[in-house]
């Protein structure tokens, strides 16, 4: 296979990556739900800690693509550790890509399943959000990108609305005692968001190689981070300050918040408002996903396009998504235990290691490099 050959054709700009970026990480709004089990009234806590940690890690993403301008994972990978090797490593980002498309789509069924058309079969809703991706992702990663700032600023504008209705019953004192979490709990759900909303665009090293220049990419990147972590802190402080102590038995606590704005009988079932804009966020994150994983794939096969091959990978993922867990309490559980072990070396350490051996051997030797 020809390394410097790319499935992707198209280009993107920074601007469009920051917006990328954002939608990407509020499109992981609904798992904040996991780390509430943990830390409780302190998760907003958790949630800028979380901001912290993950700021260097993701900066290790963008440093390993910028110093491979054009290129995505796949291919960095045959290059700095060779064919064999490389492509085994490809493997470990494939499976996760695969593995975290599948949570995303089956996220939304549970969602309509539990919320809106309990009577419907769950693989109705796991089909139809997976080919509505499909679909997206056939048209190609630039018109993605360009619906990126519409979705973004809807998504805020939604959340602020929200916000705001709800902060005549809002009871501060919820969060006191502070700190009153034990430090490994803190610590769990720490690790559980930095991992799911944040590291989870590791998935931009298979989309970095089509940006058009990437000399601001890191700037743009970690403000894409930080505003999407805005949103999730903005959840995190409405579930504890509306809910309180109840905010940990709810299946979802964003629902039954919204569900107690009622402004003279005209403002009510806010809750409707709250499933489609979390459909939105959760589509954007799941097609960007699913564009990883297809043109991971190609790229691995030494296809010149993804597209053959999305439909196949689309059916898999329905059916990978039907059988991945049973209920949102054994996705809970997956992600809060196993997700440590499958996930934590890939998202931490695998891109850093890549690079460091980059820079030991001085990678790419090429004139590549100098573009931007």
């Amino acid at each position: 296979m020809n390394e410097r050959m790319n499935v992707e054709r198209g280009k993107i700009n920074v601007t469009q990556l920051f917006f990328c970026v954002t939608g990407f990480v509020e499109g992981s709004v609904l798992l904040v739900n996991f780390a509430v089990d943990m830390t409780k009234s302190q998760t907003w806590m958790a949630v800028l800690a979380s901001i912290a940690v993950a700021i260097p890690v993701i900066y290790s993403y963008v440093a390993l693509a910028t110093r491979f301008p054009g290129l995505n994972v796949i291919q960095i990978n045959d290059i700095v550790y060779g064919p064999i090797l490389g492509k085994l490593i490809s493997l470990y980002y494939i499976f996760f890509f695969a593995l975290t498309f599948s949570f995303n789509n089956r996220d939304i069924g549970e969602l309509y399943k539990t919320f809106i058309m309990p009577d419907a079969p769950m693989i109705f809703f796991l089909a139809a959000f997976a080919v509505t991706c499909a679909y997206a992702v056939h048209k190609g990663l630039e018109p993605l990108a360009r619906v990126s700032h519409i979705i973004v600023a809807i998504s805020f504008t939604v959340m602020l609305l929200i916000f705001l209705l709800l902060i005549d019953i809002m009871d501060f004192s919820n969060f006191l005692p502070l700190f009153d979490v034990p430090l490994i709990s803190f610590i769990h759900s720490v690790h559980v968001i930095t991992a799911i909303p944040f590291c989870e665009s590791i998935a931009f090293l298979m989309i970095f190689g089509s940006l058009d220049k990437t000399e601001k990419a890191a700037k743009y990147v970690i403000w894409g981070l930080i505003s999407g972590g805005f949103i999730l802190l903005n959840v995190a402080v409405r579930y504890t300050a509306v809910l309180g102590n109840t905010e940990t038995i709810w299946t979802s606590p964003s629902f039954e918040s919204t569900r107690l704005i009622d402004i003279g009988t005209v403002l009510t079932r806010m809750d409707l408002l709250i499933g489609a804009i979390q459909t939105i966020l959760i589509f954007f994150k799941a097609s960007l996903l699913l564009y990883a994983l297809a043109t991971s794939v190609a790229q691995i096969l030494g296809l010149k396009s993804y597209l053959p091959i999305l439909l196949p990978l689309t059916a898999i993922e329905v059916i990978l998504s039907a059988t991945v867990y049973q209920s949102p309490v054994d996705h809970a559980m997956t992600t809060q235990n196993a997700g440590i072990f499958y996930s934590t070396p890939l998202l931490y350490f695998t891109p850093a290691i890549t690079l460091l051996i980059a820079v030991i051997r001085k990678l790419p030797k090429s004139k590549r490099r100098k573009r931007s």
